[in-house]
């Protein structure tokens, strides 16, 4: 009686000290049918020991074994996943200070931007054994249940969850970006865990703290860390807490160009960049202005020739009406005075790189008495007073 007494209270222990690891527990069948736009629970297990070498946080080779156990998470597929078997899709993880993630703020952009969303429940400040557990876990059992195409994950998380976020895209590949909310990278020391980031090309990394919150510092000190990624650093008004929908609603469109505009095409990722043409598309379909819709246009056609997409026979009616629409807007005076100056302004950018600043200054007095008013003249106004 004595020895049963002693494994359940050592049973409970090994609960309360992991943060929610149990030892036992039913797995959720990988058979199992999975709905569209329903936030589900999967229980998932962690049964092998992960190298030291991969995990950069711990301690000893014995943190591994402890991190086994069993874990859950939430998982929401997009509208149309089932429709096609053969499609892969991106997918963000969020973790949460607290454990019990969820999409918050950044529900209703993600739900309307077609991606998978993941969720580690039990992953929440605390030792990094469990946190480790929880996301290997978590990571290890969704690539193996549904289609997320490699190179398109991508990680957030709220202080501790940012942390965490930056530690597993350094313990799996597949990552391309970061969206870092109210805290920098895992720590090490006065620095940071960084090694595995530094070795994902082009990583973008958008990195949101509030303007009262005593992790402001930690912006300037990550972009410093991460002197190779794509660096947006964002603020809003507030301290430490989760940031607003608008914060998100700046990152994603820009950690999205990164990806599937800025970093070098990959063959295999055609089918992912046609997705991403078509959700462009349709919100090309919706402008009005006659500028920004040129504006967008451009960018199209731009995109279907830099990913191989011009001979796409599902894409060509799609292209032929934005190139009819560029000729004919570019009929406009208003719009053409746009354009020229957003092309001449795209090469005097690129004369830019290791100019002095006294040419800079001069290019851009220059430039902005031949283009006044213009979107252009306007940015090169804020080159040239940004400190």
């Amino acid at each position: 009686m004595l020895d049963a007494l002693m494994r359940i209270f050592l049973t409970l222990l090994l609960i309360w000290f992991f943060g929610g690891a149990t030892v036992h527990g039913e797995m959720t069948p990988l058979a199992q049918a999975l709905p569209e736009q329903e936030e589900i629970t999967i229980a998932c297990e962690l049964t092998t020991t992960e190298p030291r070498a991969n995990v950069p946080v711990f301690d000893s080779p014995k943190d591994s074994e402890a991190a086994k156990g069993n874990y859950h998470y939430k998982l929401w597929l997009p509208k149309g996943y089932s429709a096609d078997p053969q499609r892969r899709w991106p997918c963000w993880f969020i973790m949460s200070p607290g454990g019990n993630a969820r999409m918050g703020q950044m529900g209703a952009l993600l739900k309307s931007s077609g991606y998978i969303v993941v969720m580690p429940q039990e992953a929440k400040n605390g030792p990094w054994v469990p946190i480790v557990g929880s996301l290997l876990a978590t990571h290890d059992d969704v690539v193996k249940r549904v289609r997320i195409q490699e190179g398109l994950k991508f990680a957030t998380g709220f202080s501790g969850g940012a942390r965490m976020a930056g530690l597993l895209a350094q313990m799996r590949p597949g990552f391309s970006g970061l969206y870092l909310q109210g805290a920098g990278l895992p720590p090490k020391g006065n620095g940071y865990h960084t090694a595995g980031l530094t070795k994902i090309p082009g990583l973008a990394v958008a990195m949101v703290v509030g303007a009262s919150d005593s992790n402001l510092h930690e912006v300037k000190a990550v972009q410093a860390a991460l002197p190779g990624a794509r660096f947006l650093p964002l603020s809003f008004d507030g301290g430490h807490a989760w940031a607003p929908a608008e914060s998100f609603e700046k990152a994603l469109p820009w950690i999205e160009r990164q990806v599937y505009v800025e970093a070098p095409a990959r063959p295999e990722m055609k089918p992912v960049y046609s997705a991403y043409f078509r959700q462009q598309h349709a919100a090309w379909t919706a402008l009005a202005a006659p500028w920004e819709r040129y504006r967008a246009g451009d960018a199209l056609l731009a995109l279907a020739r830099t990913r191989g997409l011009t001979t796409d026979p599902t894409l060509v009616p799609a292209l032929r009406e934005i190139q009819a629409e560029a000729a004919r807007l570019r009929s406009d005076p208003a719009v053409a005075k746009e354009a020229l100056a957003a092309d001449a302004w795209r090469r005097i950018e690129e004369s830019h790189r290791g100019a002095t600043p006294e040419r800079i200054a001069a290019d851009v007095r220059d430039f902005v008495k031949r283009y006044p008013g213009t979107e252009a003249a306007k940015k090169a106004e804020a080159k040239a007073s940004a400190p």
